[in-house]
């Protein structure tokens, strides 16, 4: 019969102390999962706020790529307009170059006899400006006022 009690006693349900605290902390478990639960509510608001924070600012990012991209398109074009106007222009310079270089090789005139034929004709070094004339050295020349 000892045995039995024993038994018993050990196997008995908690008393109504026991049973009480242990509502409680369940209770108290109860409310710090509540609190734990809005805790990670807001912080999840929080990571969508900045997600969609960093989704716009992604957008206005890809725009002004975009706008850089049609200025660079822009400005390439540009330079190889104006690198294609400076070969131009060197070519234009070196052909008016190279041509004067011809002519005057071509028709070297000597200083004296120009100088001769001003003095011995002075009427034929004044003429009207705007008039081209044959001179006697071969050449069409303007008038010296």
């Amino acid at each position: 019969m000892l045995t039995r009690a024993r038994h018993i006693g050990r196997h008995r349900g908690k008393t109504p102390a026991q049973l009480k605290k242990e509502l409680d902390q369940a209770g108290c478990t109860l409310i710090g999962l509540a609190t734990e639960i809005d805790g990670l509510r807001a912080e999840r608001d929080r990571l969508e706020a900045q997600l969609d924070a960093a989704g716009i600012e992604l957008s206005g990012v890809r725009d002004d790529l975009s706008a850089a991209r049609k200025q660079i398109r822009h400005l390439d074009a540009v330079v190889l307009l104006r690198d294609r106007k400076i070969d131009d222009l060197n070519r234009k310079i070196d052909v008016g170059v190279k041509a004067e270089h011809v002519i005057s090789k071509t028709q070297e005139l000597d200083g004296e006899e120009i100088r001769r034929h001003l003095h011995a004709s002075p009427q034929a070094a004044v003429t009207n400006p705007g008039t081209v004339r044959q001179t006697s050295w071969g050449r069409d020349g303007e008038g010296v006022a």
